[in-house]
């Protein structure tokens, strides 16, 4: 139901902005750079930990509010440690210790409506469907394993804002609040041309 609703403010708020934008010259190229925040992963099926992200973007634009394009995100390795002790029939024991590398990353294709579109500032959102891989890297007793799963998940931009820079406005910084493999807030910067 919560996912049917911002669904359709999405695409309400598409249907707007066909009639809110000026007649201005943009870049039809954008690639991006961003570094996130990801506590919602738990929402991916992960353990409940705070993790960061690096993301990067390119996006093709059509039209003046309409962008198209494909992003790649990669988590940060988490590493954890694990110590115990094991006790034998006679009372001695040994003491263990073990560590666990968790690693994600996502591909997903992006689609972004833009509802202010001036030379100065952009405000967007956006909805992106991909699919991620996590692997865990075990380390007992020196000998690796690896357990990997492939999974779907979706990010919805609620609010994303671009500020535009430079000669020519080619360089851009921002930011954005979403839900979903991105994380809920990051900050970006890119370059149009």
């Amino acid at each position: 139901m919560k996912r049917s609703i911002v669904i359709a403010l999405i695409f309400i708020s598409g249907s707007l902005l066909l009639h809110a934008q000026d007649k201005i010259e943009f870049y039809r190229h954008e690639l991006r750079a961003a570094i996130g925040e990801s506590y919602t992963t738990s929402f991916l099926r992960f353990e409940q930990r705070n993790l960061t992200n690096i993301s990067v973007s390119y996006f093709y634009r059509p039209a003046n509010f309409f962008w198209t394009g494909v992003n790649f995100v990669n988590y940060f390795g988490e590493k954890s440690y694990y110590f115990w002790r094991e006790y034998d029939n006679n009372g001695n024991f040994q003491d263990f210790s073990d560590s666990q590398m968790t690693y994600c990353a996502f591909i997903a294709p992006e689609i972004r409506l833009s509802c202010i579109n001036r030379d100065a500032i952009l405000i967007y959102g956006g909805l992106s469907a991909g699919i991620g891989i996590r692997t865990r890297t075990l380390i007992p007793y020196r000998d690796k394993e690896y357990q990997s799963r492939i999974f779907r998940s979706v990010h919805i931009t609620l609010l994303g804002i671009s500020g535009n820079l430079g000669k020519n406005n080619k360089i851009t910084i921002g930011g954005e609040l979403g839900l979903g493999f991105k994380g809920l807030v990051s900050a970006h910067a890119g370059y149009r041309f």
